[in-house]
C-alpha cells in the first residue's frame, strides 16, 4: 500500500518531469514544429456551393463566373513554431482549410497548397484563424487547393507587434506556416495529401507579404520549395520611392493609420533609426500605443489628420527629405521589393486608378524584373474604371484564380511522377520502389501515391490495380 506522504512525492516528481520535458521541448523547438490544430468550420461539397453562392449575391451580381465546388472543406486553426524579428523562437497562428471527401468515398487525391497572404490589418483579432470561414478559403478549398492563410507575426495568437512593410518577417512566418502545414497533412490527418505545387497569392499588404515570401522561398529555401506560380496583387514594392513620395506629398490620404504603421514598425524593427518621441509631435506620441493590436483603424483614423506625415516634426521631415542616407530611407530601401529576379512565374494585378497604393508601384517592378532578365513575369493592368484600391480587389482575386485553374493539378493515387497522368511511367516508378525496398514508414509523396490499392504496402498488387485503372480509362 502506497502512503499519501509517497503518493505526494511521486506526484511532485512527475509534475517536475512533465516541466522538464516542455522545458526541453521548448529548448530544443525548431522553425515550424506543428503544435496544435482547432477546427473553425466544415461543411460538405453541397452546403459549400449553396454558402459560395450566398456570399457571391452580397458582393456582386453575376460579374464572376466560379466553377461549382467540388469538395466541401475542414478548416482549421493551426499554431506552429516559427521565430520573432530577433530570430527567437516565437509561436504563430493562422488557417488551413483543406478539402473533405464524404463517405463513401475515401480520400485518395493530393492537393497543391494555395497560400493566401491576407491584406493589412491592425487588430489582432481580425484574421481568419479567430473570425472563421469566408468566401475564398470555400472557393479555393472547393475547387481543390488546401488553402492556406498565415496571420503574421503579431496577428492572431502571436505576440508583439505586428511588423508592418517588412520583408523578412513575412517570409519566416509564411514559409514555417507551410512547414507545419506539410507535417500536420503528412503525421497528423489521414484526410488529405498534399502533391509538390505551390502557389502564392495575395492582395495590398498580402501583395507585398506575397512578393517578400517569393524572394525569400528563392534566395534561402529552394531546396524545399518550389514555387508553382505566384500572384502578388496591388503590393507597395516601392516603399522607399513611390510610397515615400505619396507621405511626402502631404496630400489627403484615404488612410491615414498607413503612415504611422509603417514607422512604428521599422522603429521596432530598426532600433538605431531613433524614438517615437524623436519623430512624432508630442501630441501624437500616444499613438505607439494604439498599435498593440487592440485598435481598430477607425479608431486610429478618427484621432488622426488626413494628412498623415504632418503628425511628424517639421524639422524632421525636412531632414529626412534633404538626408539621402537617413537611416529611415536606408531601412525602406532594404525593404524595397522591385530589383531582383524572379526564378518561378509571377502575375501581378493593380488597379490603374488605386489610390493608396499606386499603379507605379508594379509597373516599376514589373520593368526592373525584365531589365533583369526574368523570363516568366506578366503585369495585368485593371483599368481605372473598375475603381479604387478596394474595388479592385475582388477582379484582382478572380483573375489570379482563373490563370491558377490552368496550371492546378490535383494527383490520383497511382500518378507517381505527378504529371497529372496514369501510365506506363508510373508504373516504372512503382516497380523502382518495389525494387529499392521502399515501405511506408515516414511519410513521401512517392510512397503515398505508390500505395495504389491503399493496403498500406507496395508490391506487385499496386502494379495490377494500376495497370487495371489505366486499361479502365
Amino acid at each position: 500500500m502506497i502512503k499519501s506522504t509517497d503518493r505526494s512525492c511521486r506526484r511532485y516528481l512527475v509534475n517536475a518531469v512533465i516541466i522538464m520535458m516542455f522545458q526541453i521541448a521548448f529548448l530544443f523547438s525548431a522553425r515550424g514544429d506543428f503544435i496544435s490544430a482547432e477546427i473553425l468550420a466544415t461543411r460538405n461539397a453541397s452546403n459549400t456551393q449553396t454558402y459560395i453562392e450566398d456570399e457571391l449575391a452580397q458582393i456582386v451580381t453575376d460579374m464572376f463566373s466560379i466553377d461549382p465546388a467540388q469538395y466541401g472543406y475542414w478548416m482549421y486553426k493551426i499554431t506552429y513554431e516559427t521565430i520573432d524579428i530577433n530570430g527567437n523562437p516565437h509561436v504563430a497562428t493562422g488557417t488551413i482549410s483543406y478539402p473533405r471527401v464524404d463517405w463513401p468515398d475515401v480520400p485518395d487525391q493530393a492537393f497543391p497548397i494555395l497560400s493566401y497572404q491576407h491584406g493589412t490589418v491592425i487588430e489582432k483579432s481580425d484574421v481568419t484563424s479567430v473570425i472563421g470561414e469566408w468566401i475564398l478559403p470555400a472557393i479555393l478549398t472547393g475547387a481543390g487547393y488546401v488553402y492556406v492563410e498565415p496571420d503574421y507575426l503579431g496577428l492572431g495568437g502571436s505576440e508583439g507587434m505586428h511588423p508592418y512593410q517588412l520583408k523578412e518577417p513575412y517570409g519566416t512566418a509564411v514559409v514555417d506556416m507551410l512547414r507545419a502545414v506539410w507535417f500536420y497533412s503528412a503525421f497528423e490527418n489521414e484526410q488529405f495529401v498534399i502533391n509538390d505545387q505551390l502557389f502564392l497569392a495575395g492582395y495590398s499588404e498580402g501583395g507585398y507579404a506575397t512578393m517578400a515570401t517569393h524572394q525569400i522561398i528563392e534566395r534561402d529555401y529552394s531546396d524545399e520549395f518550389d514555387i508553382t506560380v505566384s500572384f502578388p496583387m496591388a503590393g507597395a514594392y516601392s516603399l522607399s520611392g513611390i510610397m515615400t513620395d505619396v507621405m511626402l506629398e502631404q496630400q489627403p490620404y484615404g488612410q491615414p493609420f498607413y503612415f504611422p504603421y509603417v514607422l512604428f514598425a521599422y522603429l521596432d524593427f530598426y532600433p538605431s533609426i531613433g524614438t517615437v518621441e524623436q519623430y512624432l509631435l508630442p501630441e501624437y506620441v500616444f499613438l505607439a500605443d494604439w498599435f498593440d493590436g487592440y485598435h481598430s483603424s477607425g479608431e486610429i483614423n478618427d484621432a488622426m489628420p488626413e494628412i498623415p506625415i504632418t503628425i511628424m516634426k517639421p524639422e524632421e521631415i525636412q531632414i529626412f527629405e534633404e538626408n539621402v542616407n537617413h537611416p529611415l530611407r536606408v531601412a525602406l530601401q532594404e525593404n524595397d521589393l522591385w530589383d531582383w529576379d524572379p526564378q518561378a512565374p509571377i502575375h501581378m494585378f493593380h488597379g490603374e486608378g488605386d489610390e493608396l497604393v499606386p499603379y507605379e508601384n508594379s509597373q516599376m517592378a514589373y520593368d526592373q524584373f525584365i531589365a533583369n532578365g526574368a523570363q516568366d513575369v506578366h503585369l495585368e493592368p485593371i483599368p481605372e474604371s473598375f475603381g479604387s484600391h478596394s474595388d479592385v480587389a475582388p477582379w484582382a482575386l478572380f483573375g489570379a484564380y482563373q490563370i491558377a485553374k490552368d496550371i492546378q493539378m490535383i494527383n490520383e493515387k497511382g500518378d507517381v511522377n505527378q504529371d497529372g497522368d496514369l501510365n506506363i511511367l508510373d508504373l516504372v516508378g512503382i516497380a523502382n520502389m518495389i525494387l529499392s525496398g521502399g515501405a511506408p514508414g515516414g511519410f513521401d509523396y512517392t510512397l503515398w501515391a505508390s500505395d495504389v490499392n491503399m493496403d498500406a504496402d507496395i508490391n506487385i498488387q499496386d502494379i495490377v490495380t494500376l495497370v487495371n485503372i489505366i486499361l479502365e480509362n
